[in-house]
């Protein structure tokens, strides 16, 4: 079982909901933004599956410094890097890991400057 499976199956378990195999397919969809299986990342939650995760786990808030301008390339690449359960706000992120919130609290919050090291450390590996 995955990482999105394995969490969402814990919080519907937890909150006392059906949690069958169609249960927890359905809450898979409902909560996470890229429902389909993947290797790395692919954890941005929806609003939904925020409320809810937030419920058994504590999130890391990452406030920004400046107004982020989201792009389709920004939020591919956040989906790709982050590696843990994310949730992006207006003005903030959300993680649930340590040492990712350490991370992007070192790059005081800018979410661009980021995601382009990643790929830039990507590209050099």
């Amino acid at each position: 079982m995955n990482q999105k499976l394995n969490i969402t199956k814990y919080v519907v378990e937890q909150s006392g909901l059906a949690a069958d195999d169609k249960s927890i397919r359905k809450f898979n969809a409902q909560w996470w933004q890229n429902p389909r299986k993947k290797d790395v990342g692919g954890l941005k939650l929806t609003d939904e599956g925020f409320a809810r995760i937030t419920a058994y786990f504590k999130p890391h808030r990452v406030r920004f410094e400046e107004d982020i301008e989201y792009t389709n390339q920004l939020i591919l690449r956040l989906d790709n890097f982050i590696t843990c359960p994310w949730y992006i706000h207006r003005k903030d992120i959300f993680v649930f890991d340590d040492k990712m919130a350490i991370q992007l609290v070192l790059f005081s919050g800018n979410i661009v400057k980021f995601s382009t090291a990643k790929a830039k450390s990507l590209e050099s590996n």
